[in-house]
């Protein structure tokens, strides 16, 4: 009996070492499940935080390099605006320059046509101041040759009555200088020939007798 008991005992003893164990082991595995648990989340709060950080660190580098390439945007967009406006300058002071030439090159393409109109109106005016004194010179010298002609005639021809004589003599219409005669050529004051103004006379004293 007493070994029975001894064995119930054991085998009690036994039973609650198992039980024990089982407990121990379920406790264990709690625990290591709760502390699986804990890591799991550690580490999840930690990515969490880590990709916080990394989304902050990221916008900060994003915003400098943006802040950078917009400033250097500016400079080079500045310099291009430099050199856009330097070349409108220069393009516009060279038309500026090339308009100045040419009209100084008009100006004195006036000028010289101007002088020339001068010269020739100087030229004119003095040819025709040239055939007026010619012309009043021949005036002069018909007025001397019809009086010599005429006392030429009275000498020559005495029973001649007043008037006789006027078809070798006809009567002399003096002429005022004319734009026709403007544009005729100058006489030649050498030679005092002017072809226009050429004068003939042809007497038959023959043909007269008392």
């Amino acid at each position: 009996m007493k070994q029975y008991l001894e064995d119930e005992l054991k085998r009690e003893s036994e039973a609650a070492e198992q039980r024990m164990a089982h407990k121990l082991q379920r406790v264990q595995m709690e625990c290591a499940l709760e502390k699986m648990q804990a890591v799991a989340e550690a580490r999840r709060q930690e990515r969490e935080a880590q990709l916080h950080e990394a989304k902050i660190l990221a916008k900060e580098v994003y915003q400098k390099k943006f802040d950078q390439l917009t400033k250097e945007k500016q400079y080079e967009m500045n310099i291009a605006l430099d050199i856009s406006q330097k070349e409108n300058q220069e393009n516009t002071e060279k038309q500026l320059r090339e308009a100045k030439a040419e009209h100084q090159v008009k100006l004195e393409e006036t000028l010289l046509e101007q002088k020339e109109a001068e010269a020739q109106i100087q030229t004119l005016n003095q040819q025709l101041e040239n055939m007026t004194v010619w012309k009043n010179s021949l005036e002069a010298e018909i007025a001397d040759t019809r009086q010599a002609f005429q006392k030429y005639i009275d000498v020559t021809f005495p029973q001649l009555s007043p008037g006789q004589a006027d078809f070798i003599l006809p009567f002399r219409k003096t002429t005022d200088y004319t734009d026709q005669e403007k544009g005729a050529k100058p006489c030649d004051e050498e030679s005092m020939a002017c072809p226009k103004m050429g004068v003939r006379f042809t007497v038959t004293t023959g043909q007269y007798h008392k």
